[in-house]
């Protein structure tokens, strides 16, 4: 049941409502006018009717809608703030809450107990994609409580006593070239012509798939060394702080340079173009001849990025050892936390240079 309890804030006790039980979550209970709880006892339990009724009574009747309408608007208010991928992915997770509720159901009619037996349907799925499921039916509440469509608070996802906890994947050994091999793919891509400059790129600068496929001529710097990845017409970025410059290393201006000649004077056209002047859609075909080649099974384009930090993190800064902080950034993350749990690995072999290469001759003098 709805329940009051206090928090202590700067030697007094100011009081809050748990109301995750009636499907709303834990609010402050803040008098009108005020920016903080009430330390009144009286005027607390008052407050808490208030929100106790605003969830029992239907919202407003102009802003009503059906689950299934809702879900549509949620998602085509998102197109300018997310990725195209994120629309696909929440769209196909809000289709299947539809599926199971009802399509003609009131937002305020689902409560924490309907979102658990909702979650059950996917048990079979892994907790990161159950979590998934429930970020896409909590996100919709969050729009629907800012355009009053629910009361504030109510979130029945917010009720729910467990949910799936994250798991943190385990490293595999195959996920990333170590230096000696990255250059020995490298050098097969040259023989075999299969965009050995593109590849060069993935290895060099640890750019995401659309992101190195969707560089301009212009991005890439040669005055000041720099690949700058930052959104274009053909594409956007993960997320707003994936905007960067990475190093354009000596090994990528020697295969960059005489590549980019003939196109500087279409300087904002795509730097590795696919058969109709869109990015390239498909490179697993490419990436399979340069695997045969070398009798090894076909990488996916994520195993270059993990290869670019791995073998970052194995360089030096004026003599000092590479800060995890440049790695990260250099890779388009906020934190440190991905580069230390997912992309840096152990490598076998610790150059300790200042720059990021992958060649034949040095691999083998190590």
């Amino acid at each position: 049941m709805p329940k009051l309890y206090t928090r202590n804030q700067g030697g007094e006790d100011r009081f809050y409502a748990d109301l995750r039980d009636v499907g709303g979550g834990q609010v402050a209970l803040k008098p009108e006018g005020s920016t903080r709880a009430t330390t009144d006892k009286v005027v607390a339990a008052q407050l808490l009717a208030e929100q106790i009724l605003a969830l029992a009574a239907p919202a407003d009747p102009r802003g009503r809608a059906t689950l299934s309408e809702f879900s549509d608007r949620f998602v085509s208010d998102n197109p300018g703030a997310v990725t195209e991928r994120w629309l696909k992915e929440v769209a196909l997770r809000l289709r299947r809450a539809c599926d199971f509720f009802g399509k003609e159901r009131d937002l305020t009619s689902i409560r924490p107990r309907d979102v658990r037996r909702w979650l059950n349907e996917y048990l079979h799925l892994s907790a990161s994609n159950q979590r998934h499921h429930l970020h896409a039916l909590s996100g919709l509440y969050r729009y629907a409580q800012e355009l009053e469509v629910v009361p504030v608070g109510y979130n029945p996802v917010a009720g729910l006593y467990r949910k799936p906890s994250a798991v943190r994947r385990k490293q595999r050994t195959d996920e990333f070239f170590e230096i000696d091999e990255a250059a020995r793919f490298l050098a097969a891509a040259r023989e075999t012509g299969q965009h050995p400059e593109l590849i060069a790129t993935f290895l060099l600068t640890g750019g995401r798939r659309s992101e190195v496929l969707g560089l301009l001529v212009s991005d890439v710097d040669f005055d000041n060394g720099l690949v700058r990845i930052q959104p274009n017409r053909f594409r956007g970025l993960k997320r707003a702080w994936s905007e960067r410059a990475v190093p354009l290393w000596p090994q990528l201006r020697e295969v960059l340079e005489p590549y980019c000649a003939p196109l500087l004077a279409n300087s904002e056209n795509l730097l590795f173009p696919g058969s109709r002047g869109s990015p390239i859609a498909d490179m697993r075909k490419a990436l399979t001849a340069v695997a045969d080649k070398l009798e090894i099974p076909a990488p996916r384009l994520t195993k270059f990025r993990h290869t670019y930090a791995t073998a970052r993190l194995q360089t030096t800064d004026n003599g000092k050892q590479i800060s995890l902080w440049t790695v990260a950034k250099e890779l388009g993350h906020k934190t440190v936390a991905r580069v230390e749990d997912t992309y840096g690995h152990p490598s076998h072999y610790r150059p300790r240079g200042d720059v990021v290469e992958y060649r034949v001759e040095s691999s083998r003098s190590e």
